[in-house]
């Protein structure tokens, strides 16, 4: 696992110590920033002014190949110590911790956080908890903004009809992966 652009290209981020934490692919990645980048330069959108969420964070892969590409700051939240420490560790790597917010907290917790993101990343354990409680806990605690762009990781199995009321902006599978790109009302 390595971060693919930006400052730190190349740079070798830090494993989880077991399976219990699915990072991200280089492979995924690469298509989940170069269909984002398409997203942003159709809306007339500069990633340097925009803020980040990284939920359910795990390594922190992908908010910190948000650093690496210049977004302005990334909030990681993950409710797992392991995940926080190795986020840490990652972001230690890098030196980017001044870039950085970090939250151990469970998404059912997160009033205390004061963040507006512009763009998130939701990749919960697969089949664990339902996408839409954790968006509107997400939106009730004020972390994003109004029309904020979201990449969601789900199974490939997932069945959209949870998520029927979302502005779906596109969809791509990957290896056992669904991936969804949205726009927040």
């Amino acid at each position: 696992m390595r971060i693919i652009s930006g400052r730190h290209k190349g740079t070798k981020l830090l494993l989880p110590p077991n399976d219990l934490i699915r990072p991200t692919s280089d492979r995924a990645k690469e298509m989940i920033f170069s269909t984002l980048n398409s997203i942003l330069i159709k809306k007339k959108l500069k990633s340097n002014d925009m803020k980040v969420l990284d939920f359910f964070c795990g390594t922190g892969g992908l908010g910190i190949e948000c650093i690496s590409r210049g977004f302005k700051k990334v909030c990681f939240i993950d409710n797992s110590k392991i995940s926080i420490d190795l986020t840490k560790k990652n972001l230690t790597l890098i030196r980017a911790k001044k870039f950085a917010e970090i939250y151990n907290s469970d998404f059912r917790e997160l009033e205390l956080i004061e963040f507006k993101a512009n763009i998130f990343f939701l990749d919960p354990p697969y089949n664990k908890f339902k996408i839409s409680e954790i968006l509107e806990s997400i939106r009730n605690a004020g972390l994003i903004n109004k029309r904020s762009i979201g990449v969601i990781e789900l199974p490939k199995s997932f069945v959209e009809n949870e998520l029927a009321c979302l502005k779906i902006i596109k969809k791509k599978k990957l290896s056992n992966s669904l991936f969804l790109f949205i726009e927040t009302q």
